[in-house]
């Protein structure tokens, strides 16, 4: 049997198999101050697009991914927003406009809420508010951010925005109920926004990945995932840049084709 990784990615995934094609672009990339969203702003960065690094409290982790951009010779500035604030969501845009111009490539990777506020139990033990409190910060971090960046979008008659959901959409896992719906209503808004604006010049996507080896994974003990990765038809863990490739495949000039598609980013899992 093929061994099991739980680190690395598999070779000619780096940055240059869509060489500039974001060029001239701006990328806007909500939640970007580490994990996928920062893999994701380093690449779109690297293929030719001036990226503005979103983070709501990190700071010097969002500055970080900037400074990384610039020292690679790409263009980022770092601005900050609760994306689950209007007005806050509606400054971020003015300040990329100033600094980089009108969004053209918008990452809605941002969940709206820290890991540890999505309460992880069966549903019986769950309230209202738990469910709640859940599916209402992601669906308000995807339409108000959406919503402020797609009047500039259809007005100029292009525009790509790519949402990161969850492989738990379509794979229900025990214990998960809230994520599970919350990101459920991520694919039901992206395949509705993509019937409204693809008339209109802009497609809307989505990426939902399965277990990828972020920060935010660290607490899950390395047993499983062994266990994961041997369950995965690659018979590997994922990796934030695996995520990325998809990301900005989806948002590139070669998927002008795609549009209310979700890829599944699982590396497999789901065919077990």
């Amino acid at each position: 049997m093929t061994s099991a990784h739980t680190t690395g990615h598999p070779p000619g995934t780096g940055a240059g198999g869509g060489a500039r094609e974001f060029e001239g672009s701006v990328a806007l990339v909500t939640g970007a101050s580490r994990g996928i969203g920062a893999a994701t702003a380093r690449l779109l960065a690297a293929r030719g697009a001036r990226v503005a690094v979103n983070y709501h409290k990190g700071a010097d982790r969002a500055q970080d991914v900037v400074d990384e951009i610039r020292r690679d010779g790409g263009e980022a500035v770092a601005v900050q927003a609760d994306v689950t604030d209007a007005r806050q969501v509606e400054d971020m845009l003015a300040a990329t406009a100033g600094e980089l111009g009108p969004v053209d490539v918008l990452v809605l990777n941002a969940a709206g809420l820290a890991a540890h506020e999505a309460r992880i139990a069966p549903a019986t033990e769950l309230t209202w508010e738990d469910l709640e409190h859940v599916v209402n910060r992601q669906l308000k971090a995807l339409f108000l951010t959406a919503r402020a960046v797609l009047p500039g979008m259809t007005e100029r008659g292009a525009g790509s925005i790519v949402a990161v959901g969850a492989a738990l959409a379509r794979r229900p896992a025990p214990r998960f109920l809230p994520l599970a719906v919350a990101k459920a209503g991520v694919e039901a808004a992206v395949r509705t926004l993509a019937l409204e604006v693809g008339p209109l010049g802009v497609r809307v996507n989505a990426v939902e990945p399965g277990l990828i080896l972020t920060e935010l994974a660290a607490h899950i003990p390395e047993q499983q995932r062994r266990a994961a990765a041997e369950r995965a038809a690659v018979r590997r863990n994922g990796t934030p840049q695996d995520v990325a490739e998809l990301i900005a495949f989806a948002a590139s000039p070669r998927a002008s084709y795609l549009t209310g598609s979700c890829l599944l980013a699982d590396g497999g899992t789901a065919l077990a």
